[in-house]
């Protein structure tokens, strides 16, 4: 009866460890991390009248004067629009914007796709680009995790020509 029951429990525990320990082992592993934001404390002040809003000065931060929520190093190398670079909507990246329409319109790209920040995240490249900002807006294949980008640039020689480049700090709003 004691084998029995244990030739039981060695079955149910083989069972559990291939079933689910490994696949959870094996699923933290190849997904990438989400970078960690620190919240900030807001306040606000009513105003009395529109008259009085007027009066007020600007307490809006400008985009170039604000302090990075974080400084990392990351590995960046580049793509274009190109089917076999992306997908079969090549324009079209993770967050549903046109970058070809983009880039008509203001000569310039400004997309970079990273899969440990969420799309939308704005980030800054200042021994590279200087004061220019790039928003997340498209994701890499999920084998990228942390500490991987990849900058948008509107044709392949431009994206050849970029290369690799490691160690690129990043500034992350």
């Amino acid at each position: 009866m004691k084998l029995i029951k244990s030739k039981l429990i060695s079955e149910f525990l083989e069972k559990v460890v291939v079933s689910v320990i490994i696949p959870s082992i094996v699923f933290g592993m190849l997904m990438p991390q989400t970078a960690n934001a620190e919240t900030q404390e807001v306040t606000f002040t009513l105003l009395s009248s529109p008259v009085e809003a007027k009066t007020q000065p600007n307490d809006f931060p400008v985009a170039g004067d604000r302090e990075p929520l974080k400084i990392i190093k990351v590995v960046s190398t580049a793509y274009s629009s190109d089917v076999w670079q992306t997908d079969d909507t090549p324009c079209i990246p993770a967050s549903g914007y046109d970058l070809c329409a983009h880039y008509e319109k203001y000569g310039e790209g400004d997309t970079i796709a990273a899969n440990f920040l969420p799309l939308g995240t704005k980030v800054r490249f200042p021994e590279f680009y200087g004061d220019k900002v790039f928003i997340v807006r498209d994701r890499m294949n999920a084998r990228y995790g942390y500490g991987r980008i990849d900058i948008w640039m509107p044709t392949y020689n431009e994206a050849k020509t970029f290369g690799v480049k490691r160690n690129l700090v990043m500034e992350i709003f």
